[in-house]
């Protein structure tokens, strides 16, 4: 049977009514245990936001308090190709968990809960498409899915730093991109919300929800061709949805120059400075398909049983393309599965694609912020699987309670391994996890507070502060939270930037400062190591031990008022 949109199943409603679909409900509840452990984990640590997450925050605060953001975050681009200075392409993410920030009063908790809550969101979008899609046995899948990223990332799925949204973003865009390949009508405006949160919060995803995109409209415009309809209004409510999430690279674009599109542009033509080569990249993205056995990954060698599921995935592609050739009656349900693994396979080799785009050296590990294209593939392969053993049993003339038996086991394999697979020491769990994410933590409070109370201090007081540094942590790291806690506590403050182009956020430079300032300096040294005298007159010091230094290294920082 084809996937033709004729073929599609309707025993699934429509409607989220809890009587009607409790299965849904209740994977969807417990999967949302482990993010509410990690949201209350993190305030109970004591988070705050530094380095990129202190600048997130910051502009995230911009977007609801009148500086409006109108691209992403600041790439390494200028590493990859000298002379090319792109952003991440879109803000979303700022407006988005800016929102519960602002109305928390900008306390953590609301930051953070916007956090959880966009991750909430995207799970909840992937296993209901799993379900609308193959009922029970897609929704497990998405399970193990879900549970399988869980076990990867952890509990930073509930930060603000943008490549960690874009996880369960893409998760739930190929999940929809999944029941849009099969047939399923109004879900342009989902998709569009999806691949466009996900495209703009990180240019190492962006080439993937691209090509996603790209092939969706094309089969969309194929089947409009031969007669398929969309539901009313439609393409109206996509147009609007896409209008709204791009209203602010559209305003930048116009507005800026050198644009960051054409920055984008020339990071993606442009001659890298290290190519990644075809090897290198095939490689990577076989430690993502099968990341359970970390041995090949720690040797940079070919993950063997990742290629052993990549020919597994094709198979089932081919075979379901002879039995059409042959016109041999097709199982529904494995037409269904095998369609997933079409997505899949599709999201692989985009990623392959664009890490043959990363520009070598560690950026080719940008690539595992897109795990859940592998991970989707793995599922839908058991997915497809499952339904080719039970077929079978049912062809043999299995009794029911055999193959009520054998649904059982999928269905406990499908969350159990996955949960199994984590808990391995011998996986690749939490190599994505910031190792150093809690010291820094710790640094960074351990100076905003002392140096935030002196500033509110005579003679401090009640003026910009102009924050300026050097050093890796104490720039880069507690520079931010220092400026992040000023800003929320409604201080004029301003820092320099070493981003040659003009940007929106150019209303924070010191060139802006009038009149009397203090100035707030960030330096650190190593164990061993000796201060250099300050270049300017100093009014008072703070010194703290620099954690990450077990030889006794500190971090300064240097107070100081100034004129014009």
């Amino acid at each position: 049977m084809s996937t033709s949109p004729a073929s599609i199943p309707t025993r699934i409603g429509r409607r989220l009514a809890l009587r009607e679909h409790r299965w849904f409900w209740t994977v969807f509840a417990l999967l949302l245990v482990p993010i509410v452990v990690w949201y209350f984990a993190r305030l109970g640590e004591g988070w705050l936001p530094q380095g990129d997450d202190a600048m997130i925050a910051i502009r995230a605060h911009d977007a609801w308090s009148g500086h409006w953001p109108l691209v992403g975050m600041r790439s390494t681009s200028d590493q990859t190709v000298e002379g090319v200075y792109a952003y991440h392409p879109g803000p979303l993410e700022f407006y988005v968990i800016g929102l519960p920030y602002l109305l928390s009063g900008w306390h953590v908790w609301g930051l953070l809960l916007g956090c959880a809550l966009v991750t909430a969101a995207f799970v909840g979008v992937s296993l209901w498409s799993g379900y609308r899609a193959a009922g029970r046995p897609g929704l497990l899948a998405m399970a193990g899915a879900t549970i399988t990223l869980y076990g990867l990332f952890g509990s930073v799925l509930v930060l603000p730093w943008n490549p960690w949204p874009t996880v369960f973003g893409l998760l739930a865009s190929l999940a929809v991109a999944w029941r849009m390949l099969l047939g399923h009508r109004g879900l342009w405006p989902l998709f569009m919300i999806c691949v466009s949160w996900t495209g703009q919060a990180h240019l190492g995803v962006t080439p993937i929800v691209g090509l996603l995109g790209v092939w969706m409209l094309l089969l969309t415009i194929r089947r409009w061709w031969r007669g398929f309809r969309s539901r009313p209004g439609e393409v109206g409510r996509t147009l609007l949805v896409a209008f709204v999430c791009w209203l602010g690279p559209i305003v930048e674009a116009l507005t800026y120059s050198p644009n960051n599109v054409g920055e984008i542009a020339a990071l993606t033509t442009a001659e890298k400075t290290q190519d990644t080569s075809v090897a290198d990249s095939w490689i990577h993205v076989t430690h993502m398909v099968f990341p359970w056995v970390r041995h090949w990954r720690d040797g940079g060698q070919l993950t063997y049983p990742a290629v052993g599921l990549l020919v597994l995935g094709v198979v089932a592609v081919a075979w379901r393309s002879r039995d059409r050739r042959r016109r041999r009656r097709i199982d529904r349900d494995v037409d269904i599965a095998t369609s997933a693994v079409v997505v899949g396979l599709f999201a692989v080799a985009a990623t392959f694609w664009a890490g043959t785009r990363t520009g070598g050296d560690l950026r080719i590990v940008y690539l595992d912020f897109t795990m859940a294209g592998p991970v989707f593939f793995t599922a839908a392969l058991a997915l497809w699987g499952f339904h080719r053993v039970r077929l079978r049993l049912e062809r043999r003339g299995a009794g029911a309670d055999r193959i009520r038996g054998f649904t059982v086991a999928a269905a406990a394999a499908a969350v159990l391994l996955p949960i199994l697979g984590t808990l391995a020491g011998s996986a690749s769990v939490r190599t994505f996890v910031e190792a150093g994410n809690e010291v820094n933590a710790e640094q960074a409070r351990l100076v905003v507070d002392e140096v935030v109370p002196a500033l509110s201090e005579a003679p401090y007081a009640d003026l910009p502060v102009e924050v300026e540094g050097v050093g890796f942590t104490a720039w880069g790291s507690v520079g931010p939270a220092v400026s992040h806690r000023l800003v929320v506590e409604g201080r004029p403050v301003y820092y320099e930037s070493w981003w040659p182009k003009s940007a929106d956020d150019d209303h924070r430079r010191p060139r802006d400062i009038e009149g009397t300032r203090v100035v707030v300096r960030l330096e650190e040294r190593a164990g061993g190591a000796s201060w250099e005298e300050p270049a300017e007159p100093v009014d008072e010091t703070l010194t703290f031990p620099l954690l990450t230094d077990e030889d006794g290294g500190e971090i300064r920082v240097l107070l100081s008022v100034r004129g014009d």
